[in-house]
């Protein structure tokens, strides 16, 4: 079987078990989630460390978001993973006021709305989070590479993707919360890797 289609099946289980509180399912498709993109990433010949870091921060990310009262240190994993695109993607980057303006204006507008409602002591550890996906944003609809349209999407769909969960935790619980969120970030890590795998100078 195709790991790109391995990853599908097991992506729709995860969300299939996180709709239906199947936990036992959870536990077992979503530590699986990311090493299956490290290894399709290895199929696909990426040599880059800064995306299988990436990854790695993702991965620790989804196990830590998984255990009760670990939402700081999933939050503090998928930081290190943003950090690690930023990093990964600043060799193609150029310069763009739109995306700047843009990125910016909707993250400072969804963080006027939502600051009220997070817990002191979390206000800036979110602030930073947002602050550093909105820059991974902004980086990754700028690259000056043929595959841009990929990585941009799955960059905003990861921005979606965390909005959701912010949502959710800090303003209210959202109808199916796990299918829109996993389905978002699922798609989102695999199209950042499908645009990087064919990344070529525009």
């Amino acid at each position: 079987m195709r790991i790109a289609l391995l990853y599908l099946v097991v992506l729709l289980l995860e969300i299939y078990g996180s709709t239906a509180y199947h936990r036992p399912l959870v536990w077992i498709t979503k530590p699986l989630l990311m090493p299956l993109l490290m290894y399709l990433a290895y199929q696909k010949g990426i040599k880059d460390k800064w995306l299988y870091v990436a990854l790695v921060g993702s991965w620790l990310g989804d196990i830590f978001l998984m255990l009760d009262g670990q939402f700081f240190p999933g939050l503090v994993s998928f930081l290190f993973a943003h950090i690690a695109y930023i990093i990964l993607f600043k060799p193609y980057y150029t310069f763009s006021f739109i995306p700047i303006f843009l990125l910016a204006l909707i993250t400072s507008a969804y963080l006027i709305f939502l600051l009220p409602h997070i817990p002191l002591e979390m206000k800036w550890p979110v602030i930073t989070y947002c602050s550093v996906i909105t820059g991974m944003g902004i980086m990754a609809s700028s690259l000056d590479l043929k595959s841009k349209k990929w990585i941009t999407l799955g960059a905003l769909l990861f921005i979606l993707s965390d909005s959701l969960i912010a949502y959710n935790k800090f303003f209210q619980s959202l109808p199916y919360s796990a299918f829109f969120i996993m389905g978002t970030y699922g798609a989102a890590q695999y199209l950042i890797l499908k645009g990087w795998s064919k990344k070529d100078f525009a």
